[in-house]
């Protein structure tokens, strides 16, 4: 991965799509430990979103705030930092943080080496109403920014594709 030139490597563990979403332990903006569900209790599309800071990625951060509140469905957004830190209030992103890394480990988002060693690389992880991994985002130079064009696919893709009753319902 690269950042401002700078190079640093992640750790060797990675989810792929197709994969079950792994449950997540984080502390929300409270600070109350919460458990991230790989598929939620009411069968919403989920997007795990992450960031190695939110001042240096403000701008994209807020367009993607921006992004799913113009969504037309419920989608529930976590944006997740590695550190409990100071955020604006967001339309649409829920604000997580990765303080036992159990995210950064379980879906190999962690920066090992360089100068944003123990940082969250940035990711995006779209899961569907069933809990898999549909899609994910992760740009091997931290300054492109995320393909919105793909991701509205992507989601549209996820709405249609499962509509959780099953094959007998």
């Amino acid at each position: 991965m690269k950042y401002k030139n700078k190079e640093f490597l992640l750790t060797d563990e990675f989810i792929d799509i197709g994969y079950m979403a792994e449950e997540v332990e984080a502390v929300d903006i409270e600070g109350n430990e919460i458990i991230l569900k790989k598929a939620s209790e009411n069968r919403m599309i989920q997007i795990f979103l992450s960031f190695p800071s939110f001042g240096e990625f403000k701008e994209e951060i807020l367009a993607f705030d921006e992004f799913m509140d113009e969504a037309q469905v419920e989608i529930f957004s976590y944006i997740l930092f590695n550190e409990k830190i100071e955020l604006p209030k967001f339309k649409k992103l829920i604000p997580i943080f990765d303080v036992n890394q159990d995210f950064a480990d379980m879906y190999g988002t962690k920066i090992i080496s360089g100068s944003l060693e123990n940082k969250l690389t940035k990711s995006l992880f779209l899961i569907g109403k069933d809990g898999a991994i549909y899609h994910i985002d992760m740009p091997e130079n931290l300054e492109t920014p995320f393909d919105m064009d793909r991701i509205r696919i992507e989601l549209n893709k996820v709405y249609q594709s499962y509509t959780g009753v099953g094959c007998h319902g």
